[in-house]
């Protein structure tokens, strides 16, 4: 039988990937921070995408690192690192759009707006979202995939994982009442060559 290659596995679904002291650590931070409104493909539209975000400081997100690693590394049996040089975002999507399907592979229309919107570009092998908030806190707001068919409203300090590929499209359901809060990182696997264009 053969093993499903890493980049086709997922995504990973795990319940207390956080302890809830630091995912209240991250929130603080977020509540501090000034916000920016985050785009897609280099655009900050609304009907698209609604969603504020805050950059994490490197010794909030090395806590981080060091608790999602190990889950990380075992589901999709490769070792992975987190992107040199690359942010950890918290995001705020309030009432709203949420974010259209899409894929996490970053596009040369997208390297292009960055370069003069100063928006962050986010890359990587794959892509990790972590919840700071509980699905008690907002309605709606579900990330879904395509395929497999998945709708996940997952515990605070949960942790989903998947390839950042146009094999994963995915987005977030409209939130109905209430804000969803989410950090996001991207990791690379140690050895790949795979890289979106």
């Amino acid at each position: 039988m053969t093993e499903t290659p890493w980049n086709m596995r997922g995504p990973l679904c795990t319940d207390n990937a956080l302890p809830s002291i630091l995912c209240e650590e991250l929130l603080r931070h977020f509540e501090n921070s000034i916000l920016r409104p985050r785009s897609y493909q280099g655009v900050v539209d609304e009907t698209l995408r609604r969603c504020e975000y805050v950059e994490v400081p490197e010794r909030l997100a090395d806590r981080v690192t060091a608790a999602v690693t190990p889950l990380i590394d075992a589901f999709f049996g490769v070792e992975t690192y987190p992107v040199p040089g690359q942010p950890t975002l918290i995001y705020r999507y309030g009432e709203g759009v949420g974010f259209v399907t899409h894929h996490d592979e970053v596009t040369e229309i997208e390297l292009k707006r960055a370069a003069t919107n100063g928006q962050p570009v986010i890359g990587g092998d794959l892509t990790t979202v972590l919840f700071l908030s509980g699905p008690d806190e907002y309605s709606g707001g579900a990330l879904y995939f395509e395929e497999p068919p998945l709708d996940l409203r997952p515990a605070k300090g949960a942790l989903v994982a998947f390839p950042a590929t146009r094999h994963f499209l995915h987005g977030v359901r409209p939130i109905t009442a209430g804000a969803r809060y989410t950090l996001l990182a991207r990791r690379d696997v140690k050895g790949s060559v795979q890289r979106a264009a």
